[in-house]
């Protein structure tokens, strides 16, 4: 079948058979006391979206909510990796603020109250749907409502707790988080209290067995040999740490076949089609949150917890700091909120105090991350009040990483990495000049004609490395 059929095809199929004007027309330009939906998709990378220009995949519902509200492309995680990045949102704090830097170090410090909590005692009903990946129960992170499973699971037939009870399921792990969802808006439809949903989909992480168990037929619409190859394909590892090629990263794309083209092929095939899925799961709530009348007062902000390698620089999996990993969408539609794309450099603990500003409520001074209030409602922003860097902190080895942190501007980025035993030596630098190399190609740490731009970002990224270490001390 020809790519365009293609596109037509799983569009007609997957979406619901719905126009983005028939979804989203209904928005009003303000709304007192609005209702929030934020949806974290599961290893989606800033490019696996139709939205983002690609022309392979087919996701067109989240490209129908990207064609109604404003895009952030150039958007990141704190850390890339699941635990932490949840934790990040919930509480607009990097983990070495909010205690939760890895999978094992993963309990937010009880002290720290969530974005669940300040819109609960603002007399939000709170809800939370999907895959819940911190060690603090959702109830003590102020849902009230909770339909969750924990963790790695299969794509299908998944044991959820549904307010405290074990509930067994029949179906696709996102058809039936969206439904969860959908039968929720019901019963609290005409109560008259705001409500604030954390919606977490499944795909398209790999299920329990390593793998992406996508219907047959959305399978079938991805011919393995149509499937791309990244550019920095085969690996070529000069320029990045040593260790990198011995460790897991690349050890376990080895275990995959990514040395292989086919292999990798089929890898890709997969995961597009598991995203394809998951963008069909939320064809259906956004079908019935117009259905319900939602629309005209409810913001909803979608973002990927974080990126993942499918074969770029021979690697698999995330964390470490380069752009397939940490780069994720950003959408935000809602009330008043006009179709846009920016690229202004946004993070994931944006979202906890963008909410509390879009809800009328005060952010407190303690909150790391920035209100993107400003962005969507003064049309072109002042490029001098947004960050003109992100900060990356991995500083726990995870998944085969040594402690590394990045600093990333529009046009560059400086990655550090550290000895495991003593995390104050330095190791391993990388200079990459984003705009003219965006798949990290080029090392220019050495290059003499680059040392003030060097210089200059080592000594902004040796302040934020001390602050991050100064909070985790604490």
């Amino acid at each position: 079948m020809s790519r365009p059929v293609l596109k037509l095809f799983l569009g007609f199929l997957l979406c619901g058979c719905f126009s983005s004007k028939e979804v989203w027309a209904q928005q009003n330009l303000s709304v007192d006391s609005p209702n929030f939906i934020v949806i974290y998709i599961d290893d989606l990378r800033w490019d696996a979206l139709g939205a983002s220009g690609n022309s392979l995949i087919s996701t067109p519902n989240i490209d129908s909510l990207a064609s109604a509200g404003h895009y952030f492309p150039n958007s990141f995680v704190t850390l890339s990796i699941c635990t932490p990045s949840r934790a990040a949102f919930l509480t607009g704090k990097y983990g070495s603020q909010n205690g939760v830097m890895s999978q094992s170090h993963n309990t937010v410090k009880p002290e720290i109250k969530s974005v669940a909590q300040y819109l609960k005692n603002a007399g939000y009903k709170t809800s939370v749907f999907g895959k819940w990946h911190i060690s603090n129960l959702p109830k003590s992170m102020g849902f009230d409502y909770e339909y969750y499973f924990r963790g790695l699971v299969p794509y299908w037939d998944v044991t959820y707790i549904l307010n405290g009870q074990k509930t067994k399921t029949k179906g696709f792990v996102d058809d039936v988080t969206v439904e969860g969802a959908i039968n929720y808006l019901r019963e609290i439809s005409g109560s008259g209290s705001p409500f604030f949903m954390w919606l977490n989909t499944f795909a398209p992480h790999m299920d329990e067995d390593f793998s992406w168990s996508a219907r047959g037929r959305t399978l079938s619409h991805y011919p393995t040999d149509e499937m791309p190859v990244p550019k920095t394909w085969p690996a070529d590892f000069s320029g990045m740490p040593p260790y990198i090629k011995t460790h897991r990263p690349h050890q376990r794309a080895l275990e995959y076949g990514y040395d292989r083209a086919y292999p990798l092929k089929s890898h890709v095939r997969g995961y597009y089609a598991a995203a394809t899925d998951m963008d069909a799961a939320l064809g259906k709530l956004f079908k019935s949150l117009k259905n319900m009348g939602f629309l005209n007062d409810t913001y909803i902000i979608l973002m990927g917890d974080n990126g993942w390698f499918m074969g770029e620089h021979g690697l698999t999996s995330k964390v470490l700091a380069y752009e397939e990993s940490i780069k994720v969408p950003l959408i935000v539609s809602g009330p008043g909120i006009e179709h846009k794309s920016s690229d202004e450099l946004m993070l994931n603990i944006d979202i906890m105090p963008s909410v509390l500003d879009l809800a009328g409520l005060s952010v407190p001074n303690d909150i790391q991350g920035e209100s993107f209030k400003p962005l969507l409602t003064m049309g072109t922003p002042n490029k001098t009040t947004w960050r003109k860097n992100i900060f990356y902190e991995a500083p726990v080895p995870v998944h085969g990483s040594k402690p590394h942190y990045a600093l990333r501007t529009h046009e560059w980025k400086l990655i550090q990495t550290f000895n495991e035993e003593n995390p104050d030596k330095l190791i391993y630098e990388e200079l990459y000049h984003i705009a003219s190399d965006p798949n990290e190609t080029t090392n220019l740490v050495e290059k003499k004609n680059e040392k003030s731009i060097l210089n200059s970002l080592r000594e902004i990224l040796k302040n934020k490395i001390e602050i991050s270490k100064n909070a985790a001390a604490n």
